[in-house]
């Protein structure tokens, strides 16, 4: 114990009598650091490049081959979601949704429209994916009219039923309001 004393003493002495040397009050001290660089650079300007790509050949149907050609055109018109479909909900009469849908990339869908509730209508916008014969999208309130006012969303899981030029979609539907559940049901959609 007395060696750990003698020890921190000495410490503590040799810190204390360390001097330190000040400026002369009025000098102006320098900097240790170097002050950075601050020089912009010089921008390098290109030219665009105004080429377009290459098209890629599309495999093209061999002649005679009805069967080929008919399954071709039917998962054309599958994959096209894109227009303006009437959306009904078996349990909730007094609701309905109207949908202008387009394709945002090879499975994205997006769109916007108006919800009608109770007779009035109100604006919503729609995302989601089709893949296959499945339609995921999620219907939200554009906006709410007042600012304590919840905002509805649909969670909508629709199939192919009808693939024709008026195609028809059914499914299952979840109600949302301001996060919270208000109910479940099915739902079929129309293409207008």
């Amino acid at each position: 114990m007395r060696l750990e004393s003698l020890l921190l003493s000495a410490i503590l002495l040799s810190c204390l009598s360390y001097q330190t040397y000040a400026i002369e009050p009025g000098a102006i001290a320098e900097p240790s650091i170097k002050a950075p660089n601050m020089d912009m650079p010089t921008p390098t300007i290109t030219s665009p490049n105004m080429d377009t790509p290459e098209a890629k050949p599309k495999p093209q149907a061999i002649p005679g081959s009805m069967s080929t050609n008919h399954t071709q055109v039917a998962k054309a018109e599958s994959n096209d979601v894109s227009g303006k479909w009437s959306i009904k909900f078996d349990d909730r009469p007094d609701r309905s949704l109207d949908l202008t849908l387009w394709s945002s990339g090879r499975t994205q869908i997006m769109g916007y429209g108006t919800l009608t509730k109770g007779g009035a209508g109100n604006s919503v916008t729609a995302s989601g994916s089709f893949a296959g014969e499945e339609l995921i999208l999620t219907v939200k309130s554009a906006e709410s009219e007042y600012a304590s006012q919840k905002y509805d969303e649909y969670d909508l899981d629709l199939f192919v039923i009808n693939n024709t030029a008026n195609s028809t979609l059914s499914g299952t539907y979840i109600l949302m309001s301001g996060g919270e559940f208000l109910g479940d049901g099915n739902a079929t959609a129309l293409k207008r």
